[in-house]
């Protein structure tokens, strides 16, 4: 709990709590696979990520 005062007090940037966070996670997800070419850029640069959700 706090998190997000934490995040925004060390980072200095808008934090706001999702309402649903596995909603948020999911949705998240599917516009990164509808929109891969436009995310592939950021997704190359952390190979991590292409393995977690299977892309690459």
């Amino acid at each position: 709990r706090g998190l997000d005062v934490r995040f925004r007090q060390e980072l200095d940037i808008p934090v706001l709590v999702a309402a649903n966070p596995l909603n948020c996670v999911a949705d998240g997800t599917g516009k990164c696979v509808e929109e891969y070419e436009t995310y592939r850029p950021v997704l190359e640069a952390q190979p991590h990520l292409l393995t977690a959700v299977r892309l690459g």
